[in-house]
């Protein structure tokens, strides 16, 4: 083949040449990944799937195994969300999409529930034979007869009563003998029957006075007469006149209607809104005109499970005596919500409850008049003053907007700033449900925009390109070795595993206060997360996975707020872990050590605060301010290690001494000061000294690179997050 060769003109060359750079730099630009961890890129993503059938995923194209279509290209990530829908205007009007704005407001509700008067179980007395016997008289003539503390109710005949008066008689008799003879001898040995007949009296239910009164007469008496033991209404007769008991029978029940309960029927739906100690109004149609309070004493553990319904008991006065046992009652419960949940009542905030009592309210603690237990603070029980002292309103959304599927509830938000309808899918934590509106823990913002009407139609898109939905959370997603973990995220993630084991280690504890202070710690890790340096993919997935954190964040506060400590941890362990599984993140519970007493922490920090003014001197090519900066921190790190650097008298020293600093900080910070000292990240640059490399500590997830300054500012990529700022 003959060859022939094209002379380029020299002119030629030299303009091709930086075009040819310039292309090479955006087509590295373009097509390049972020440098990982293992040093690896990360994989193909590119997905095929069926139309008809989203769960089919294969590596290439061919033919859906289950219907044999022509499977479609799909490529997750790239720029447009997980879980994003982009549709033309048309479309939206064709779908006949509507929105809502998500607002903040006052969480209030008026629950209207149905009840029964009932006789307060705490003034029930049964009054059982104390001896064997035949039931000669009862006064008692029939049920409901009102009775007053020390009525005859009824006497019985007793051969076992008889005897013990007898011995009473000749126990009174021969203490009065002794008496007469003087010896001192004989009348305490006469004493002691004597009492220890009247008490085997007493035991039968005698009184005193009977007792004294069968002591004085000469000859026992084979009847006794009961008493009343209380006020109120005779409920039960459980013998009849001319009947024979034994010992410990129960023979009538007398029910005190000084207080009643109500007994209300509450739906799940109504229960978020109900507490111990909340005031109930009521009305009785016996008493027009009357409406009559009470406080929630108990809400039942368990739901019935063929009405669906929870018994709720009122603690209800009634002195007046106006409300009797078996009335039907219609009840209103007011209720407002704060935006962390607790119920908004003035009346209480600041109080002492009884826990056993709830009509026992005090200015400060005590005990429980009624039944002696320590009073506890009403906040405790989830009420506050106003909604200004916990989380203000709450956030609401339209129950229209909610898509939910077991335990997850799904919301389509309208995004901002597109030229074409986007919507992106959100799961939400969802608090009580009050008419048309669900409260909002966590998942959205006041203001944004989402669909109330079409929703299911958008769901529906995303199911068929297998991205994250409604019905399966994880399509499309894949776990990744720690080789494709992104270096940017990677280098900030550290504080989460440390505080996921402080966070064990304070739930095994019970140390409730501790726990909060954890909870919030990993909330200010999550958001402080600097994403501008991520890979498109690496960013969708972020969102995706730092959506799932902060929601199970808000699952682990509310299962705090109820008191369950071990459930906190158990919900941010699967989150943490199902996010390091998927990024290629660290998820174990990583030990965070703080062997540093409280002199050696503070002087850490103040090495650090000029360390760090030092750093961002060099790193602005500042000669006189990095001058200013060094003395002070060779005078922190002392004679050994700042020996060198107070020596150090142009940039160039001072920059080649930065790097031993750099090493022996961080390892300062890791023995003892983690999570103690502030925010602080370890950013490597691989140019320093020559390609050895070279560490320096940032307080901020940035590369300004104090080696090099302004010749490579942004070299450098951080590795570590070392510590972040725990309150304690």
């Amino acid at each position: 083949m003959e060859r022939r060769t094209i002379a380029v003109p020299a002119a030629l060359v030299k303009l091709a040449l930086p075009f040819a750079l310039l292309v090479v730099f955006l087509g590295g630009w373009y097509f390049g990944l972020p440098e990982r961890p293992g040093g690896g890129a990360p994989g193909d993503d590119s997905v095929w799937t069926c139309s008809m059938h989203p769960q089919v995923r294969q590596p290439q194209p061919g033919l859906c195994p289950i219907c044999e279509m022509d499977l479609i290209p799909l490529q997750p990530g790239g720029g447009t969300g997980l879980r994003e829908v982009e549709v033309t205007p048309e479309a939206a009007a064709l779908m006949d999409l509507r929105v809502s704005p998500v607002r903040r407001g006052e969480a209030a509700v008026e629950l209207h529930l149905f009840g029964k008067i009932a006789y307060d179980e705490r003034e029930v007395t049964t009054t059982t034979a104390r001896m064997g016997g035949r039931l000669d008289r009862f006064y008692i003539d029939h049920t409901g007869t009102r009775v007053r503390k020390g009525d005859h109710i009824a006497e019985i005949y007793s051969p076992e009563l008889f005897v013990a008066q007898g011995d009473l008689i000749e126990a009174a008799r021969g203490l009065a003998q002794a008496r007469r003879a003087g010896t001192a001898a004989a009348v305490a040995t006469q004493g002691r029957l004597l009492r220890s007949a009247r008490e085997r009296l007493r035991l039968l239910q005698l009184s005193d006075a009977q007792i004294d009164a069968i002591a004085e007469q000469g000859a026992p008496s084979d009847h006794v007469t009961l008493f009343a033991p209380q006020d109120g209404v005779v409920t039960e007769r459980r013998v009849v006149e001319g009947a024979y008991v034994k010992t410990g029978d129960p023979l009538f029940s007398v029910a005190g209607l000084d207080s009643v309960w109500l007994n209300l029927e509450a739906y799940e739906s109504d229960l978020p809104w109900l507490r111990f100690a909340q005031d109930v109004a009521f009305r009785v149609e016996a008493v027009p005109g009357e409406v009559f309070h009470g406080r929630i004493a108990y809400i039942d553990p368990e739901l019935d499970e063929a009405r669906r319904v929870a018994r709720v008991r009122v603690n209800v006065d009634n002195g007046k005596g106006l409300l009797k046992p078996g009335m039907f009652a219609r009840a209103k419960v007011g209720a407002r919500l704060a935006g962390d949940g607790a119920i908004i009542d003035p009346d209480l905030a600041g109080k002492w409850v009884s826990p056993m009592h709830p009509e026992v309210i005090s200015d400060g603690p005590g005990e429980c008049p009624v039944c002696g237990m320590d009073l506890v603070p009403a906040a405790e029980l989830g009420f506050v003053a106003g909604p200004a002292g916990r989380g203000g309103d709450s956030l609401l959304v339209p129950a229209a907007a909610v898509l939910q599927t077991g335990e997850r509830a799904v919301v389509y938000v309208r995004l901002e700033g597109a030229p074409a309808p986007v919507f992106e899918g959100r799961e939400v934590v969802l608090g009580a449900r009050l008419g048309g509106e669900f409260v909002v823990l966590s998942g959205l913002a006041e203001g944004e925009l989402v669909v109330t009407r079409g929703a299911f139609k958008l769901d529906s898109e995303l199911q068929l390109k297998a991205r994250p939905s409604m019905m399966n959370r994880d399509a499309g997603l894949r776990e990744r070795p720690a080789a494709e973990a992104e270096a940017a995220l990677f280098g900030q993630w550290g504080a989460v595993p440390r505080g996921l084991w402080r966070l064990r280690e304070a739930a095994m504890a019970g140390e409730a206060e501790a726990v909060r202070a954890e909870l919030a710690t990993l909330g200010a890790a999550l958001d402080r997360v600097e994403t501008a340096a991520f890979h498109p993919l690496t960013l969708d997935l972020w969102a995706e996975f730092s959506m799932r954190l902060k929601n199970a964040l808000a699952v682990a506060r509310r299962d705090l707020d109820e008191g369950d400590l071990p459930a906190t941890y158990r919900v941010l362990r699967h989150a943490i872990e199902e996010a390091g599984r998927h990024l290629g993140l660290p998820y174990q519970p990583a030990e965070s050590p703080s062997d540093l007493g409280g002199g050696e922490l503070a002087a850490l920090r103040e090495t650090l605060d000029a360390y760090l003014r030092f750093a961002a001197a060099l790193a602005a090519d500042d000669e006189g301010a990095a001058k200013l900066a060094l003395p002070p921190l060779a005078e922190r790190l002392g004679e050994v290690a700042g020996g060198r650097l107070a020596s150090a008298g142009d940039l160039a020293a001072m920059r080649d001494a930065l790097r031993p600093v750099s090493g022996s900080l961080t390892a300062r910070v890791r023995q003892g000061g983690a999570d103690r000292v502030g925010v602080l990240y370890r950013v490597h640059c691989p140019m320093v000294k020559g390609y050895e490399g070279g560490d320096w500590l940032s307080a901020r997830p940035v590369v300004e690179n104090p080696y090099f300054g302004a010749e490579m500012f942004d070299c450098g990529t951080v590795v570590e997050n070392l510590s972040f700022e725990v309150k304690r």
